[in-house]
């Protein structure tokens, strides 16, 4: 396995060069004393629960799965990606956007549940379609996505559903060993779905015997909702495909079925007892394959918050797509495995100039005397970006800014030129930065980014002899000769010096003249970008 990237530096630093390394080189089974087979491709499995909302939450899995799947093709060995719908969850609760009659429904597998909107087959399919439009976008892979209702009608888990019933005892004890509650003999780890009213979590399984499970329909507690049951008693035959394992084999059974290599999963897994390791052990151990090599990760808060179509702050991929590219998400989610990531959308310039410095890092404009640290930075932007790199050569601060001091185009690129920031052969990155920096400003940023230039000094404005002082030895400077921003800026302390005035005075005055408001974008390039022939006529007037 290679251990250098394009730009020469050795790469092991990085979270999924390591874990390839070890799904490469591993040898023997986790469990127990067995080597491992030969992969002729290693597979790499993401999936979502299609039970609740798809938001950019859940394509944390998928893109974090994608990483790892680039860096096993850049280590020269075969590697694919496969998504899995887990569409035999149930319905748990009633989300916001469906109706509240479909409180019948909880307890039923989405898949068979009528789509809400009656534009596709399935609810399951509804909120599927719209997650289809775009997750091929934020990974590099073309995934083969699947079913797992499909799976389970199709028969192609029926050779480990048997294998799993004919061993329930081994995979009930080892269960047990991670239980204080033990589960009893006679334990059979298969959910049939009630052939009388067609819910999945309210049957209550009695009996296994000649391959046919006798069952029960019953009511079922959710943490907030109640699934009813029809109290109809009736048999289920497993390898028909109306029902599915549990979660603690039906997992194992899926590694088995598609010889996966590697799967990620969120932190809470991590713990020894934890449905991961548990079918980790009953896939070694009862279906006799090697169990993937794990990794583990945060989740994303927003705000601090969960991601909640309850709290209102569900954030849809299509959503991020209007007001920034997928290679900043894939950026988001790589730099940090392990800590709590929490977005705020008053803060995407933020992460839009972190992204720009690892840009100048990769690209060799800047160099860290840390050597460690710039490979690491190199990495983690080469590959969340991928191979084609189209700076924008404006900052995405600067992008908000200079689109509300014009709505022309010709008027921004102007502007643009006189601060520096334009250059012809990158116009089409420039403005796609500005108009996504655009539909920012317009529904997420907060207020205090937002601004107005005045065409005239605000009539109420009143501003003492010092501050006006300072205005118009700002407009003498301007006047005298061309800055720049790290110039004029050191002007601005060397007026508010000989003045005699503070400097958070100064730039109140200098805002409430420009933008009747005390606070702003950063002065010096605002006023280079507005132009100093209306600072000068606004200062002047003060």
């Amino acid at each position: 396995m290679s251990k250098n990237n394009k730009n020469g530096e050795e790469k092991e630093l990085f979270w999924a060069d390591q874990l390839a390394q070890q799904i490469v080189s591993r040898e023997k089974f986790h469990y127990i004393d067995k080597k491992i087979p030969k992969f002729d491709v290693f597979t790499i499995r993401t999936s979502a629960s299609l039970s609740g909302i798809l938001h950019i939450g859940r394509l944390s899995d998928t893109i974090r799965h994608d990483t790892v799947y680039s860096a096993l093709k850049e280590a020269k060995v075969k590697a694919k990606l496969i998504w899995v719908a887990e569409d035999m969850d149930p319905l748990r609760k009633i989300p916001s956007n469906v109706p509240e009659e479909y409180e019948k429904y909880l307890g039923m597998p989405v898949t068979d549940i009528p789509d809400p909107n009656g534009c596709h087959s399935s609810y399951a399919d509804h909120f599927k379609a719209d997650y289809f439009k775009v997750i091929d976008e934020f990974v590099s892979a073309k995934m083969e996505k699947f079913s797992m209702r499909e799976e389970y009608k199709k028969g192609n888990f029926n050779k480990y559903i048997k294998k799993i019933l004919e061993k329930a005892d081994e995979v009930r004890e080892i269960q047990n060993r991670y239980r204080t509650n033990k589960l009893a003999k006679g334990f059979i780890p298969w959910k049939p779905i009630c052939e009388n009213c067609g819910k999945i979590i309210t049957t209550n399984v009695k009996e296994f015997s000649n391959g046919v499970v006798k069952y029960q329909c019953k009511d079922y507690e959710f943490e907030t909702t109640t699934a009813i049951g029809c109290n109809h008693k009736g048999e289920n035959d497993p390898l028909k495909g109306n029902g599915k394992l549990l979660w603690k084999s039906e997992w194992a059974v899926e590694w088995a079925r598609w010889k996966v290599a590697c799967e990620g999963a969120g932190k809470e897994y991590q713990v020894p007892n934890s449905a991961f390791w548990v079918n980790a052990e009953i896939l070694e151990k009862v279906l006799n394959f090697p169990m993937p090599v794990p990794f583990f990760y945060e989740h994303l808060m927003i705000n601090g918050e969960k991601m909640s179509a309850s709290l209102g702050n569900v954030v849809y991929p299509r959503d991020w797509l209007e007001v920034a590219p997928t290679e900043l998400l894939k950026f988001f989610y790589n730099k940090r495995l392990m800590k709590t990531r929490s977005f705020s959308w008053k803060d995407l310039p933020v992460l839009y100039d972190d992204y720009d410095a690892h840009m100048d890092i990769y690209l060799g404009r800047v160099k860290l005397d840390n050597k460690k640290e710039e490979q690491h930075m190199k990495r983690l932007f080469e590959i969340s970006h991928g191979n084609e790199i189209n700076p924008s050569g404006i900052s995405f601060s600067h992008a908000a800014m200079v689109s509300q001091i014009s709505p022309n185009e010709d008027d921004i690129v102007k502007s643009l030129e006189k601060t520096g920031h334009y250059n012809k052969k990158m116009h089409d990155m420039i403005f796609k930065r500005i108009n996504k920096a655009k539909i920012w400003l317009s529904k997420y940023a907060p207020e205090d980014v937002k601004f107005t230039v005045q065409e005239e000094v605000p009539k109420d404005l009143k501003l003492s002899s010092k501050e006006k002082e300072a205005l118009h030895l700002v407009v003498k400077a301007l006047k005298e000769k061309k800055w720049s921003e790290k110039t004029l800026f050191e002007e601005f302390y060397n007026i508010c010096n000989k003045v005699g005035i503070k400097n958070t005075d100064f730039f109140r005055a200098a805002y409430n003249v420009l933008l009747n408001k005390d606070r702003g974008p950063k002065l010096a390039p605002f006023i280079l970008a507005l132009g100093e022939e209306k600072v000068i006529r606004l200062f002047e007037k003060a």
